[in-house]
This record gives C-alpha cells, structure tokens and sequence, in this order.
C-alpha cells in the first residue's frame, strides 16, 4: 500500500509540472512526456493511475483520515506501537534481516525504509483498528454489557503464577518448586513462592513475582481460571498444563469487583472484539458506516463504480456465508434427530 501511495505522490508531482509552461496539444491537454514522436499527456497518466493504483491508493487516503479523526493518540497506542516494533526486530534479528527488509518480505510493505516509517504505519493500522472496533461498542445495548459483567468480571482474584516453559528440564524444575514450597505456610509462602517465580517463571512478570492483581475471567486462561476458584486463599495448586506452559498458581485472596459504570467503556470494547472475531463482514459493514459518516463521495465515475461494486461483493459474499451457515446448521439438526430416532428404536 505505501509504495503505491509513493507511486501516487510521483504522478502529482508529474502532474505539478505541467503548470510550468510545458507543451500542450490543440485540445488542450499537456504533455509530460515524449518519445519518437509519441507524446503523453497528464490526462494520459492520470487515467493509467486511476487504472492501476488510484481506487486502492484514495480508499487508504480516506481511511486514514477517518482513524486520525476518530481516535486521538494515547500511551495504549504507543505501547502497542512499542510492542509490535520489539516483536518484529526480533523476527527481523532472528532471520539476519534489516527491519525494512524485513517488513518488504514479511509483512508486504515494500516502502518501509526506517523504523519511524513502520512505527507510522503500525500507528495509523491501530487507530483503523480502534475506530472500527468503536463503532461496533457504540450500538451494543446496556442489557448485552450487563451480562458480560455479570460473567467475567463480578469474580476478582489477586494470586501469582510461575509459568515453567515446556522443555526438557520442566519436570525436574516442578519438582524443586514444589520441593521448596513444601511445609510453607501464609506469608512465608507467599515469601517463598514470589522468589521461586523471579528464579523459574518464564512470564513476562517473572520479576514481579508472578502478581496478577484485578484478575478477570476474561483475562486468565480458563483451565488456571477454574483451579483458582477450587483454591482457598494462601494455598496453591499442582501444575496447570496449558498451551503456553506449565503453571503453579497460588491464590492471595478474593477481592472486590469493580463497578460496572467504572469498565462500561472498557467491556464495550470487548464484546465489539468478540463480534469482529466471529463476523468476518462486520468491520467492512462498520468501515461503511463510519465512511457514510464522514460522507464520502466520489467524482470521478470509475471510482465510484469501483466503490460500489466493493460493496455489492461484501453483501453477496455475506449472505452466501450466512445461506451456507443456515444450511449446515439445518444439517446437523437433522442428523441429532436422526440419531435420536435411532436410540429410541
């Protein structure tokens, strides 16, 4: 996208330049170029543009504006933008690569030259992100937000964690923790178990002791989320497979919930996340909306059709989609009958 948004910026600079007393033709049009004899005019170039790149390149224009006036900067912002740069230098350390190598090679963006320029696309995508994400939050109903608080947040924990990476010397360091833990009791527990998570976590809080504070349903993993609500306070568990590890967890208490006024905002922006990832369509249905809002109009006929036709594929594709869930889910309810049919003869 940015390098046709450079091959953009070429072309207008073509095009000032036939302000500069450049040769025209009886018609009118002015020449940029010529040839053997074969002369090209900016109408020439403008139309090739159009063709090629101008469709792709002024709905990213659009976009863009949209996301700076839609969402403001914030330190969230900045440290996604920080996160991500840290991830992709060390893919791009990984493979022995520049950063804008890399970002040629991996992520499709050919005009990243410096990590500033990756740091603003990154920016601008996120803010993209966020206002789409927000225009979805701001059609869901209060009685949607109430449950979801009422599922994952009226339950609060504080308790800290030791994640042992799965590798070879994990049962051997299972063993040490809970060999170290063994007969410690309240604060020596706590004591003990905080220094055993600096030593052998290998979670990003590991320095930290392994403190998860304000702990969520919605932000644990739902295996440690079920064993902390077996635990009493000051006690902790036997290890905890999951994708990312091993963990051993001890509870330090059961804590009051937030008001639902105080993280209205904040489930809003969850529930809309929820509905992104299982409605491939929304955030194009929601990308309209917010395009309508800023009314968006075209003038020239091409694009405008290019436009349209956008949008007619997105609403036949969707309700394709929507006829092949129907039917799927027609199916399985005939197979359950069938079946139960079958058992009960």
């Amino acid at each position: 996208m940015k390098r046709k948004t450079l091959y953009m910026i070429a072309v207008i600079g073509l095009l000032a330049t036939t302000a500069c007393g450049n040769p025209k033709l009886k018609n009118g049009d002015e020449v940029v170029a010529k040839i053997d004899g074969e002369e090209y005019t900016a109408n020439d170039l403008y139309e090739e543009m159009k063709g090629q790149y101008g469709y792709s390149i002024i709905m990213n224009k659009i976009d863009t504006a949209i996301a700076q006036k839609e969402v403001e900067d914030s330190e969230e912002i900045d440290k996604y933008v920080d996160e991500a740069i840290e991830f992709y230098n060390g893919y791009a350390s990984a493979y022995g690569m520049s950063l804008s190598d890399f970002a040629a090679n991996y992520l499709g963006l050919s005009s990243v030259k410096s990590e500033e320029d990756l740091r603003n696309y990154i920016k601008l995508d996120r803010k993209l992100t966020l206002a789409i994400q927000n225009q979805i939050a701001s059609k869901i109903e209060d009685n949607e937000v109430e449950e979801y608080y009422n599922e994952n947040y009226k339950t609060v924990y504080t308790y800290r964690d030791i994640l042992i990476a799965k590798d070879d010397n994990a049962k051997d360091t299972i063993k040490k923790i809970k060999e170290a833990l063994k007969e410690k009791k309240d604060e020596k527990l706590v004591e003990e178990f905080t220094s055993l998570a600096k030593k052998y976590s290998t979670a990003k809080n590991a320095s930290d002791g392994g403190l998860y504070e304000s702990a969520t349903k919605n932000t644990v993993n739902s295996d440690v989320w079920k064993k902390l609500k077996d635990l009493d306070d000051y006690k902790y568990s036997d290890e905890i497979e999951t994708d990312e590890g091993y963990h051993i967890i001890l509870r330090i208490s059961k804590d009051k919930s937030k008001e639902l006024k105080d993280v209205k905002d904040e489930i809003k922006g969850l529930i809309a996340q929820d509905k992104l990832a299982k409605d491939q369509y929304l955030s194009y249905e929601a990308l309209t909306e917010l395009r309508n809002k800023y009314k968006i109009a075209f003038f020239d006929k091409d694009l405008k059709k290019n436009y349209e036709d956008f949008l007619d594929q997105v609403k036949e594709a969707k309700k394709q989609a929507s006829n092949s869930n129907s039917n799927k889910e027609s199916n399985k309810q005939a197979s359950n009958s069938n079946s139960n049919k079958e058992s009960n003869k």
